[in-house]
């Protein structure tokens, strides 16, 4: 079975060199674990969209909340999903400059907007937020 779980955090002061560092571990990890998501950083908060086999998932959540780097841990959802939503993205971390950039995002949120209209509009406000949009 499939699962998804979205979050935001707020990170202690991370190095551009450790923010790096944390996310090219990140995504090997992911790969190896066959994750699909999204990561965005911007101004010490991290926004993430995790998918995969509901085991996985659950279990990398618990580290995440576990890691002594994050602090003011929100989760935004937590639920089964049929398709994950960025199965050709492998892995989580991508550099976001505007919302045309990211086309698996973009279908994330339309398919949010008609499936799930609670959960859109949060992840709708924090997308723009991160991409620096109004």
């Amino acid at each position: 079975m499939l699962h998804t779980i979205s979050y935001v955090s707020t990170s202690k002061k991370l190095s551009d060199f450790q923010i790096n560092e944390l996310l090219c571990i990140s995504k090997l990890k992911n790969d190896d674990l066959n994750i699909t998501g999204i990561l965005m950083h911007s101004d010490q908060n991290f926004f993430q969209i995790i998918e995969g086999e509901k085991k996985i998932i659950l279990n990398l959540y618990q580290k995440i909340e576990e890691d002594l780097r994050h602090f003011n841990l929100i989760k935004i959802f937590d639920r089964p999903i049929q398709i994950p939503s960025f199965k050709n993205f492998q892995s989580s971390y991508i550099t976001v400059r505007g919302k045309k950039d990211h086309v698996e995002l973009q279908q994330f949120l339309k398919q949010e907007k008609a499936n799930n209209r609670r959960s859109f509009q949060n992840i709708s406000y924090l997308t723009n937020k991160f991409l620096g949009l109004p």
